[in-house]
């Protein structure tokens, strides 16, 4: 006998759609499958009753709401969660943090990574994890199944064109990265305590690995300000609360260059509204250097979702 797994609720509830108001919705059948449990609602800080120590990447990005729908036929469990973000940038910030290296699953209609475990999925401002709690390879095609039934209902939303500003040249494919806070910029380089780049909670900064013709690799970052005063005021901010284990070597009317305790240079340019930071660059110094290793901050808690640029 068929039984039916009723989708809408959770999509009625969402509405991951036009403008995440309430909408009745089809449902959506999964045969031998039903919900189990009631459907789920986070907000805001209400985040770390869920994710105890992993919420705060989601705050900084922009989060605004998830819903957690539990579905299970005999003793076999799937989980999906769908995050709304603030923006379809703020939803690419945290899949770009959270797919790994990108391996899409053949069937999702969307940009995803995944294996039989987990499915990570990106679309508009929606960020969605179907999660295989038994780990069994036989339930993906209901694990794609359950993503695309969501999925049908999610606007395509305008493509995100913020990484566009980095240049191909010599970039690696898959390092990309947003940022928007000290907890994402800390996976990418510890500048400073604080938001040493003055992003507010409303600026990205764009980042990616580089190699050169001689295969050396290097990191660039770059952050588009709204106008030339906020971009030199971040310059600035950045100079006067640089951390202390990265040594200015030079200083210059729009920029500086730095030696980090490894011995690698990194430098800091301003052209118009926009920063670059190149970091991981080969340094020559005259001397050996005698900083010591540079040890792991964890930056100032954040304590909410932020507004959009």
């Amino acid at each position: 006998m068929k039984r039916v797994v009723v989708f809408g609720l959770l999509l009625c509830s969402v509405q991951v759609l036009p403008a995440f108001q309430a909408a009745a919705l089809p449902e959506h059948l999964i045969s031998g499958w039903a919900r189990a449990g009631p459907l789920k609602e986070f907000q805001g800080g209400n985040l770390f009753d869920l994710i105890d120590g992993g919420a705060e990447i989601f705050l900084e990005f922009g989060f605004d709401r998830l819903f957690v729908q539990h579905y299970k036929k005999e003793n076999s469990e799937i989980v999906l969660e769908l995050f709304q973000m603030e923006s379809p940038e703020s939803a690419l910030g945290i899949y770009l943090m959270k797919c790994g290296v990108e391996t899409p699953i053949e069937g999702v209609p969307a940009r995803n990574s995944g294996d039989k475990t987990q499915l990570t999925i990106l679309k508009d401002r929606a960020f969605i994890h179907v999660n295989n709690l038994d780990g069994r390879e036989a339930l993906l095609p209901v694990m794609v199944d359950l993503a695309r039934g969501l999925l049908k209902f999610i606007p395509q939303g305008e493509p995100v064109t913020l990484l566009d500003e980095l240049p191909q040249e010599g970039r690696v494919t898959g390092s990309e990265r947003l940022i928007r806070g000290p907890y994402a910029l800390q996976s990418v380089f510890t500048l400073g305590e604080g938001d040493p780049l003055g992003l507010q909670g409303k600026v990205f900064a764009l980042a990616a690995d580089y190699r050169d013709q001689a295969g050396e690799p290097s990191t660039r970052l770059i952050i588009p300000y709204p106008d030339e005063l906020r971009a030199a005021a971040a310059l600035q901010n950045l100079l006067d609360n640089l951390d202390s284990y990265l040594k200015v070597i030079e200083k210059r009317d729009r920029g500086f260059t730095f030696v980090d305790f490894r011995r690698k240079t990194g430098t800091v340019e301003r052209t118009g509204s926009k920063l670059e930071i190149r970091l991981n660059l080969i340094a020559r110094p005259s001397k050996p250097s005698s900083f010591p290793p540079q040890p792991v901050r964890k930056p100032a808690a954040v304590s909410g979702g932020t507004g959009l640029m």
